[in-house]
């Protein structure tokens, strides 16, 4: 809560481009952004950065949730009037929704703070419908953590991995992360 007023304005300055990248990856997997019209959930939403990002992508008349913990970015995210919805939650816990109730979910900056063993992309998978697309950007510096979870539910058949780009840096014009911290965006569609 204490860093939202100054968020947006921050990560911007610092060419934090991951929003506009993985809402151009989950339009790149609809058949038609402009006219999909079905339900997006935009996990760790914050300020709403990312949902701004899924409309300018084509998700004009797509139904979308933004989810996050921290009231205050919540407020903000609000005021961008580019959600449909808005709730406060936990992504380390369950997800208050009903299973299989969206189309893709988008989820930005957020897997970094959150352990494996949370259970979030099985979460992530119970509430996307069959055929749906999952797409998430994790640090290079967490994503050994994360592999052992992504593997195990390509094994089990839980979700079947599209797309994952090279490493990219994160934050290029932050001077403590620059070239030193890299992400890596990875798209999954739901299979059972």
């Amino acid at each position: 809560d204490d860093w939202g007023d100054g968020y947006t304005t921050s990560v911007e300055s610092w060419g934090y481009t991951m929003p506009h990248e993985i809402a151009a990856a989950l339009a790149s997997l609809a058949d038609d952004a402009l006219s999909f019209s079905g339900k997006i959930l935009d996990a760790g939403a914050g300020d709403g950065l990312s949902g701004r990002e899924l409309r300018a992508a084509g998700f004009k008349n797509a139904d979308i949730t933004g989810a996050d913990l921290s009231p205050k970015l919540l407020e903000i995210a609000a005021s961008r009037s580019v959600y449909d919805q808005l709730k406060q939650l936990d992504l380390s816990q369950r997800l208050p929704f009903e299973s299989e109730s969206f189309d893709m979910v988008s989820c930005v900056g957020t897997l970094t703070y959150l352990a494996p063993s949370s259970g979030v992309l099985a979460e992530f998978v119970r509430v996307t419908k069959p055929g749906g697309h999952i797409c998430y950007n994790v640090r290079t510096d967490h994503k050994l953590a994360w592999l052992e979870t992504e593997k195990a539910m390509v094994a089990n058949g839980s979700w079947q991995l599209l797309t994952e780009t090279e490493p990219r840096p994160y934050l290029p014009n932050n001077p403590d992360y620059a070239d030193k911290v890299l992400t890596v965006i990875s798209c999954y569609r739901k299979t059972v």
